[in-house]
C-alpha cells in the first residue's frame, strides 16, 4: 500500500527540492537494501510477488494470476497527482522481495528504476510497459493505460511471464488473460460508437491523459497541446495558451471538456469553472483506477460512456 501523496497544490506547482529528494532516495535505498532476499517462487507452494508501478497494471495482473499472486500497487490513490510520488522504503522493501515487476516507463514512473537498482536480483524479472509495446520518439503521451486496443499487450505480456514463473498454473493464467481480452470489448464498442457519431468533433483536455482513447474515437483536441504539455509539466501554460484554450472553452467552440481531477493548479480550475458556466459538459477522468470502480475495466467502460453520453448531451 502506498503512503499518503500530497496532491499538487491548486496554488502552486513546485517540485520538490533536488537536496531533499536525493536525501529521501538515499534513505529508502539504504533500508532497500537490507530488505532481504525475495521470498520463495510458486513452485514451492509460495504465492508469485508482484509490485506495480500503477494500480491499473497491478490489477490487471492480479485478474491474470488469479490466485497464484500476491499484488502490490505502488500509486493507487485516486486524489492525488502520481507525477508528485516520491517512493518510501516500505515500497522499496515490497519490490525487493517481488518476483515480477511492471513499471509504466515512459518518464512517469522512474522512481521505479531507483527502486529496482537499490535491490538487484537475478531472479526477479521486470516488464516495461513502454518496452513490450515499442514506445519511442520525444515527449510520447506515457499514458499508455487508455489505449485499450494495446493493453491486450501488456496483459500477455504479463501471463507469458507468470506461466514462465509458475508453469504448473500456466494454462489457468493463459484463460485469464483470454478472459481478460474478452472484457475489452465492451469499451472498444463503446470507443467505436463515439466515432460512428462524433468523428471530428473538438474537444479540450487539461492534460494528454484520455489522449489515447479520444484519439481512437476520432475526436479532435481544440485546443492549444501547449497548455497540456504545460500543465504535465508543472508548468504555467503561456498567456497566450490560456487565452486560446478559454476561449475554445466560453466561445463552445469544444464540445466536452475532459478534466483530470488528480492534477489542479488556478489555471485547470478556472477552465473548469468557465465551462460550467458556459454549459459545456465536464467530463472527469483519473490516473489511477478509483475505489468506485471494481477494476480496470470498469473504470475504462464507465468513462467512456460518460464521454458518449456528454457528446451527446
Amino acid at each position: 500500500m502506498p503512503r499518503p501523496q500530497t496532491p499538487r497544490s491548486s496554488g502552486s506547482r513546485s517540485r520538490r527540492p533536488a537536496a531533499a529528494v536525493a536525501a529521501t532516495t538515499a534513505a529508502m535505498l539504504l533500508l532497500a537494501a537490507c530488505s532481504g532476499s525475495p521470498e520463495p517462487s510458486s513452485g514451492s507452494g509460495t504465492k508469485i510477488g508482484v509490485v506495480a508501478g500503477e494500480n491499473f497494471w497491478g490489477d490487471i495482473a492480479r485478474q491474470i494470476g488469479g490466485d497464484h499472486v500476491t499484488v502490490t500497487s505502488i500509486i493507487e490513490d485516486p486524489d492525488a497527482d502520481p507525477h508528485e510520488y516520491e517512493s518510501d522504503a516500505v515500497d522499496a522493501a515490497a519490490l525487493a522481495r517481488a518476483e515480477l515487476v511492471i513499471e509504466n516507463g515512459l518518464g512517469y514512473d522512474d522512481f521505479m528504476s531507483k527502486l529496482l537498482e537499490a535491490s538487484p536480483n537475478s531472479g526477479r524479472e521486470v516488464i516495461s510497459v513502454q518496452k513490450v509495446l515499442h514506445i519511442t520518439g520525444a515527449s510520447p503521451n506515457p499514458h499508455v493505460w487508455y489505449d485499450t486496443a494495446r493493453v491486450a499487450e501488456v496483459a500477455d505480456a504479463i501471463q507469458q511471464q507468470l506461466s514462465t514463473a509458475d508453469p504448473a498454473n500456466a494454462t489457468t493464467y493463459a484463460a485469464n488473460a483470454q478472459a481478460f481480452d474478452d472484457s475489452l470489448k465492451p469499451i472498444e464498442e463503446t470507443i467505436a460508437t463515439i466515432k460512428s457519431k462524433y468523428a471530428g468533433t473538438k474537444i479540450a483536455y487539461t492534460e494528454r491523459v484520455p489522449a489515447y482513447l479520444t484519439k481512437a474515437a476520432g475526436l479532435t483536441l481544440g485546443t492549444p497541446q501547449s497548455f497540456t504539455e504545460a500543465v504535465e509539466q508543472g508548468e504555467d501554460p503561456s498567456p497566450a495558451a490560456n487565452a486560446a484554450f478559454e476561449s475554445a472553452i466560453t466561445n463552445r467552440t469544444v464540445k466536452v471538456l475532459l478534466y483530470n481531477g488528480q492534477v489542479t493548479d488556478p489555471e485547470t480550475t478556472n477552465i473548469k469553472k468557465l465551462a460550467t458556466d458556459a454549459g459545456v459538459p465536464v467530463v472527469g477522468v483519473t490516473e489511477t483506477i478509483p475505489s468506485t470502480d471494481k477494476d480496470y475495466q470498469s473504470w475504462q467502460l464507465r468513462q467512456a460512456e460518460e464521454i458518449l453520453a456528454a457528446l451527446g448531451g
